[in-house]
């Protein structure tokens, strides 16, 4: 038998062992340091008092990490540092960023996983159109280092741009929330903002309301370095499993991400003509209606409708249980204080009829002396309380002079029953129902106050960009023109 002789024994060793090291590599997975903000909802933020990440941009990127076998670890730093940070390779990956030629020719950018638009956010009782805002005359607060900087920079020009800002016209605040809060307190009037960012925002900041977008949607992406390719070709190789499966879907929910749907839940009255209302077999009709479903065919969605009580209609708005109220809903502020509404699409005045067996006067309606019959938490409570006075209006209701009813057939019943003298509605109700009714008209009060618009959830800037678009192409088709003249609102 031969005898191994030392050089060989050494030589296996060391290829054995060099095999053990090799294994053990391969069981270790890659770690990458990705530098994220702390507090760039819904994208990226850090829970209060802990080194943990969460967010849109997290999950995306963990559910990535799981597919390609890798690992990420997070470092929080300020929008401003993140980019220092990569560029000298303290930092392999930046999440949520705007894919534009400048980025893409400097650094390596991901696919696209989301693609967000830009928004103008400002006070609901600011009365400032996105023209306003965009001619510079408001005070507009961005995020310093963003994108929306540039944005600002290249749509009023290098010189213009500089000289607002010396003259803080455009105000630079370090977060997001920082700017919703210079709008909030008024040191601002509108801020810039993507739609995901802002929308998921408006939810708590619920006195602001989107204008609408300013741009068409931005693809966002993950960004590396040059010299990174291998950790971008996982990300690709990641998203093209990750992005459209069930796993990104729960994503986007988790965040509340608003989105355009293939169906959106619309509640409705069925007893309000003549916006919605049943006719004679019994089918679901109405001018508004009819405005819905000819914008739903125009944006490829279809619509759900849900019969809702008055007195629960703001609150299932706000909540979500339906997508927006599209039923002749006129806006007040204390409705505007928990959702949303579209841009006015009909306005009118308010008026009072009475049975043609039994009219009155509008001296005797306006002496207080006839009883009046309203429907509950509508429109005429506020303007009789203003018309009479708040003192008198409770004492009328409390002594029976004013009767509130739930329901406009109950309303309507009570009249020609003789149980009130008249009723109050807004006009076009009234006229309709004098078209189709033994009611006639005593008076008509040409308030104008009374705009009537679309009730949503605030922050689903989608959906509101959906359906104000609708309202103004309704207007430029002359589509609009031959709903009101068919309905007798013209």
């Amino acid at each position: 038998m031969k005898k191994t002789s030392l050089p060989i024994l050494i030589v296996v060793l060391l290829l054995l062992g060099a095999s053990i090291t090799a294994a053990g590599c391969i069981q270790e997975k890659p770690t990458y340091i990705v530098g994220v903000s702390p507090s760039f909802s819904p994208f990226s933020m850090q829970i209060p008092g802990t080194e943990e990440a969460y967010g849109i941009d997290i999950d995306v990127l963990n559910a990535i990490a799981e597919d390609q076998d890798i690992k990420f670890v997070y470092e929080f730093w300020g929008h401003a540092v993140l980019q220092s940070k990569l560029d000298n390779g303290e930092i392999d990956l930046i999440t949520a960023w705007v894919r534009t030629p400048e980025r893409m020719e400097k650094y390596l950018l991901s696919d696209p996983y989301i693609a967000a638009g830009y928004t103008v956010v400002v006070r609901k009782d600011s009365n400032l159109t996105v023209d306003d805002v965009l001619a510079g005359n408001a005070i507009i607060a961005f995020e310093k280092g963003s994108v929306y900087e540039n944005w600002l920079e290249g749509h009023f020009g290098t010189e213009t741009f500089n000289r607002m800002i010396d003259e803080k016209k455009i105000i630079a605040k370090y977060t997001q929330d920082a700017t919703l809060y210079a709008v909030l307190t008024k040191e601002a009037d509108a801020v810039i903002g993507a739609d995901y960012v802002l929308g998921e925002k408006l939810q708590e900041y619920s006195p602001l309301t989107s204008l609408g977008y300013i741009t068409d949607k931005k693809e966002v992406g993950f960004v590396a370095n040059k010299s990174n390719e291998e950790l971008i070709a996982k990300i690709n190789a990641g998203l093209t499993n990750v992005v459209g499966s069930e796993t990104y879907d729960k994503i986007l929910q988790k965040h509340h991400v608003a989105q355009l749907k293939d169906e959106y839940v619309v509640g409705i009255s069925t007893e309000n003509w003549p916006f919605t209302y049943l006719d004679e077999d019994g089918n679901l009709t109405g001018i508004d209606m009819e405005v819905l479903e000819w914008i739903a065919e125009r944006n490829g969605f279809a619509v759900k409708y849900i019969d809702i009580p008055w007195s629960k209609n703001i609150n299932a708005v706000a909540t979500g249980k339906i997508d927006m109220w599209y039923s002749g809903m006129v806006i007040t502020d204390e409705r505007s204080a928990k959702v949303t509404f579209s841009t006015p699409y009909y306005t009118a005045g308010m008026g009072i009829g009475s049975a043609k067996d039994h009219p009155i006067t509008k001296d005797k309606f306006e002496s207080g002396t006839a009883v009046i019959g309203i429907i509950t938490d509508t429109i005429p409570e506020k303007w009789l309380s203003e018309l009479f006075g708040k003192d008198r209006y409770e004492k009328m209701v409390k002594d029976g002079m004013i009767k509130k009813y739930a329901s406009y057939s109950d309303l309507l019943d009570a009249c020609l029953a003789g149980e009130v003298d008249c009723i109050a509605i807004d006009e076009a109700k009234l006229v309709i129902t004098v078209n189709q009714t033994d009611i006639q008209v005593v008076s008509m009060y040409e308030t104008r106050e009374n705009s009537y618009a679309v009730a949503m959830q605030n922050g689903n800037i989608p959906l509101h960009d959906v359906i104000n678009r609708g309202i103004a192409d309704l207007e430029t088709s002359g589509k609009r023109a031959e709903l009101m003249e068919k309905y007798h609102l013209s």
